[in-house]
């Protein structure tokens, strides 16, 4: 899923966005609803929000909303597949 500009307006996206506050479930710090709250797009690669699974796939997580939360990029890279 490409998420160069903002993130998907999906109700699943939307449903965690407001359960977290709009903030990241790995550093707790906020994360930007769109590229344009960004003074550069190297910085939106790095903070963009994106599906960060509780349980990973690896570990045989699922893809239902309670597996799931929103991470920045870089928070949901740096995690890896290692369970929470």
């Amino acid at each position: 899923m490409s998420q160069s500009f903002s993130p998907p307006d999906t109700p699943q996206f939307r449903r965690l966005w407001e359960r977290q506050n709009g903030l990241c479930a790995l550093c707790g710090k906020p994360m930007p609803r769109s590229r344009a709250e960004l003074d550069h797009s190297t910085l939106w690669k790095k903070w963009r929000p994106t599906f960060d699974h509780v349980i990973p796939r690896a570990h045989h997580g699922s893809d239902e909303i309670d597996n799931l939360q929103l991470a920045h990029a870089s928070c949901n890279k740096r995690r890896g597949t290692a369970p929470l």
